[in-house]
């Protein structure tokens, strides 16, 4: 799949700074996955999945109701949406859909959502905090975006957030099948269903100041670094005992800002970027470095990156899966770049020429076992 942008020039002048409209940004775009499909995964255990109803009988005139689902008929044929997420990481088919967005950190994706609605569904204006490319995939749907602006929400009902007041329109667009709409974090939107629709949301996490410190202090307790104490400053300052002084006040600051400048503090951060979503599945039975020479010669046997694996890079040489620090020597750095450039299956004879020394063969059983990445052979048709 191909996406009809100018990168450098979106980069620079749209990227988390305004909304924008991509006409065709895929031509001649398939549907990746039919309404029939996306409804009986939202019957799945396993699946995050919700309904957004409007005018409907109750006060607010909107209702929420999550998955899973047993039947749809008592919603009706109109004014609902049904909205399932990490849809990437149970139908490989949407997962193709990331590679065109590459050209962002894979660390920032948070998933793909896939939403179906009736003629008039939508779930109200509202505003995200994260940034979002919209794919329309089949149907129409109408579309009013904001820039970033001061406004008032509410919650209407449970698990629902919406703008108060009308917003200032920068689009005011119906898409069609194809056009890919950019919304960056805090933007105003609201879509309607003109016809029954398929929409593709491709999302990247945008996390907040308190969620980095939070999540970086709760792995550093867990893990027993960052271990310096708090020591008064120097003052002969006979202030009152009730006062924080402005020194006692800097020395707190400096001490927190030394360990976020610390390495531990960037291996903690590399470890929660390469976290997944959801949790990679293992193999039942560990794979040993010794066995992977004789799995490579097999004819018609393929490596595949699991649906919602991060394997990043930090310092030009630390790689990081799924919350650990691998062992990567220099001669298997090669192998492990083309680890992480993997999007989907590769077959083994395409791997490069490092993969026959042990330490390659031996990153390669441990990013089987940590569920990164699986072997499979296809069969040969007979």
């Amino acid at each position: 799949m191909t996406l009809n942008l100018d990168i450098k020039e979106f980069l620079a002048n749209s990227w988390q700074k305004k909304p924008c409209l991509i006409k065709q940004g895929f031509t001649a775009f398939s549907d990746l996955i039919s309404p029939e499909i996306l409804a009986g995964l939202a019957m799945e255990e396993g699946a995050d999945s919700r309904i957004v109803q409007t005018n409907t009988d109750t006060e607010s005139g909107w209702l929420v109701t999550h998955g899973p689902f047993e039947e749809y008929d008592s919603f009706g044929e109109s004014d609902w949406t049904l909205l399932v997420q990490s849809v990437n990481e149970w139908v490989p088919e949407v997962g193709k859909l990331l590679q065109p967005f590459r050209f962002l950190p894979d660390w920032r994706l948070d998933d793909v959502m896939v939403s179906f609605s009736c003629e008039n569904g939508g779930v109200g204006p509202h505003v995200d905090q994260y940034d979002v490319f919209i794919i329309q995939g089949a149907g129409k749907r109408r579309w009013r975006v904001g820039e970033r602006q001061r406004l008032q929400q509410s919650q209407p009902t449970e698990d629902l957030c919406l703008v108060n007041n009308d917003f200032s329109v920068l689009i005011d667009e119906e898409l069609e099948s194809g056009d890919v709409l950019y919304i960056p974090a805090g933007c105003p939107h609201d879509g309607i269903a003109l016809e029954p629709s398929l929409n593709y949301s491709v999302g990247f996490r945008a996390p907040s100041q308190a969620e980095l410190l939070w999540q970086l202090g709760d792995s550093a307790m867990a893990n027993d670094v960052l271990t310096k104490r708090y020591t008064d400053p120097d003052s002969s300052d006979l202030s009152p005992s009730y006062d924080i002084t402005a020194p006692q006040l800097d020395a707190m600051k400096s001490l927190l800002i030394e360990a976020i400048q610390s390495d531990d503090a960037n291996d903690i951060i590399a470890r929660l970027l390469s976290q997944s979503k959801r949790p990679l599945v293992e193999p039942e039975l560990p794979v040993t470095a010794e066995q992977i020479p004789a799995m490579l010669e097999q004819s018609n046997a393929f490596i595949e990156r699991a649906p919602g694996a991060r394997l990043l890079r930090l310092d030009n040489d630390s790689f990081y899966l799924n919350g650990e620090r691998l062992d990567v020597p220099e001669p298997a750095q090669q192998a492990a770049i083309q680890l992480a450039e993997m999007h989907g299956s590769c077959g083994v004879s395409e791997l490069n020429e490092t993969f026959l020394i042990a330490e390659s063969q031996a990153l390669l059983a441990d990013v089987i076992n940590l569920g990164g990445y699986y072997f499979f052979v296809e069969e040969a048709p007979e």
